[in-house]
């Protein structure tokens, strides 16, 4: 903060205006990072939501067409002779834009659902000879159907009759059956769902494509499909049209075909920059604004500086003169220490005038060493304390502290040294006669609400049940608790333990006084 209130004017106020642009840059790239997130994420949603759609339907179509070929081969009998009326049976409730088609083993049209099969040769086709030579069911990429100029894509099942190829039965379906699909989806301009077989051919297309397609050498089928049978990816420039679009796929469960759904990013993004546009529009005027207040702060800053200068020298002076009194009240309580020492007087009341002296002392250089003058924490101050007294009295039993983080503030902490010098200074004098050995064990606990509990318990002899209340060290231990207005017991366990809960600060003595009042 010193630092702060010397610092030249102009500097500060550039140094507030980099921080002003640098965080509305940072907050602006913030937006914006989670703006192309966000709209990323929207894409690969939309996608993969239409790409389980497109599986859906597909899946139906590849089973209707299978279901439909097992039924036509059912009725076609054992010499593939059979009524056209036994066969419309089988086709009832089959889509109006599907057809069917039953060939002989030489390619021969022996019934068909649309005119003028017979007129056209399918021997070259690739669903004929695949299952000529010998493949149960067939799935074709998309194909020019040479009857009616459609792009179709078929199902065909090979026939067998006494265990010989007998012929074929296909089913064809114009990629125009993705059309009402697409239109349900709800995509962007620009969008396009797709049927493509494991191998990369382009079965069938919304928007159709003008010729076929062979994606075997596309990432879908090199990389991505190989990794997992369905995922999301973002493609630059579709091999198709050119377009960027992020692409969802997902294999049609039990069937060789891959539904894609592919959203178009154009719009989205071009949308998204005119969003980010706007923004910018809107928060210039706020980024002008703080390089105004910045400005002002100048101003103020210049104002202040002289101010705030004399201020900070009035602190120092103050803090130097608080230091200076603690620090010769702590010699004064040395000196008084020294003279005790050259009194002629018991060893013991030496002792204790010199404990209580030392705890004292303690407490005014942990406050100057520290600069606490307001709350000091309990956790360095009581430890300093108790050296001081065991320094003192040169006792040489073990000392265990167990103190949290408390804070005691200043009307408390002389109290709280004088009745930690007088429990210290009696476990030390009574606790462990004959120079024996023992422990000392100081546990602070925070209880909350500027509360703790004091507990010291030695592990001596224990203390004798006819301990005179009037004496000195009782009245000091009496008086300390009750300035602080705390409550306390002894008892005999292993030793004596004082047990005693103490307010730390004015507000919390003023609570529980409270507290017992209502009580």
């Amino acid at each position: 903060m010193r630092s702060w209130k010397n610092a030249s004017a102009i500097p500060l106020a550039i140094s507030l205006v980099a921080l002003f642009v640098a965080l509305f840059v940072g907050i602006l790239g913030y937006f914006i990072v989670q703006g192309v997130r966000q709209t990323q994420e929207r894409l690969e949603e939309q996608s993969a939501s239409a790409a389980q759609v497109v599986s859906t339907n597909a899946f139906w179509i590849a089973e209707l067409a299978t279901q439909t070929l097992e039924r036509v081969d059912a009725a076609l009998g054992a010499d593939l002779v059979a009524a056209d009326q036994s066969i419309q049976v089988v086709l009832q409730g089959t889509p109006t834009l599907a057809d069917i088609y039953v060939i002989d083993r030489d390619a021969r049209t022996l019934y068909a659902t649309i005119e003028g099969a017979a007129s056209v040769s399918v021997a070259d086709r690739e669903y004929f000879t695949a299952l000529r030579d010998g493949m149960p069911f067939y799935t074709s990429p998309m194909l020019m159907s040479r009857l009616t100029g459609d792009r179709i894509f078929v199902f065909s099942k090979r026939l067998e009759r006494d265990g010989q190829f007998a012929g074929a039965v296909m089913m064809s379906f114009p990629d125009a059956v993705l059309d009402e699909l697409f239109s349900t989806l709800g995509l962007p301009s620009g969008s396009t769902i797709s049927l493509v077989r494991e191998d990369g051919q382009l079965m069938g297309r919304y928007p159709p494509a003008d010729a076929p397609v062979d994606l075997g050498s596309h990432p879908l089928i090199t990389q991505y499909y190989p990794a997992s049978d369905t995922g999301t990816y973002v493609s630059p420039t579709s091999p198709v049209d050119g377009i960027a679009r992020v692409v969802s796929y997902r294999k049609v469960p039990g069937k060789p075909i891959l539904a894609l759904a592919s959203v178009a990013t154009d719009q989205r993004w071009s949308d998204f920059r005119t969003a980010i546009s706007s923004v910018i529009l809107i928060a210039s005027p706020i980024l002008l604004a703080l390089v105004l207040g910045c400005g002002w702060i100048v101003w103020l800053l210049r104002r202040d500086r002289k101010r705030s200068t004399e201020l900070q020298a009035s602190v120092d002076l103050n803090t130097m003169l608080f230091r200076e009194i603690h620090h010769r009240v702590k010699n004064n309580l040395q000196s008084m220490q020294a003279l005790v020492r050259m009194q002629h007087m018991p060893d013991t009341v030496k002792r204790d005038l010199q404990s209580r002296l030392a705890a004292m002392g303690a407490m005014h250089e942990h406050i100057y060493q520290h600069d606490s003058y307001g709350d000091i924490d309990a956790h360095d101050f009581v430890p300093a304390v108790v050296e001081q007294v065991r320094t003192a009295y040169g006792a040489s039993a073990e000392v265990v502290y167990e103190i949290d983080h408390v804070a005691i503030d200043r009307d408390h902490a002389t109290p709280l040294a004088l009745l930690l010098s007088e429990i210290i200074t009696n476990a030390f004098k009574y606790a462990f006669p004959d120079g024996r050995d023992g422990r000392l064990t100081i546990r602070l606990a925070d209880r909350g609400g500027g509360t703790a509990q004091l507990v010291i318990a030695d592990n001596g002899v224990g203390m004798d049940q006819h301990v005179n209340p009037r004496s000195m060290g009782m009245r000091l231990v009496q008086g300390t608790v009750a300035q602080m207005g705390g409550t306390y017991s002894f008892r005999n366990e292993g030793g004596v333990v004082f047990d005693a809960t103490l307010p730390l600060s004015i507000s919390a003595r003023h609570a529980l006084s409270t507290a017992e009042t209502a009580a």
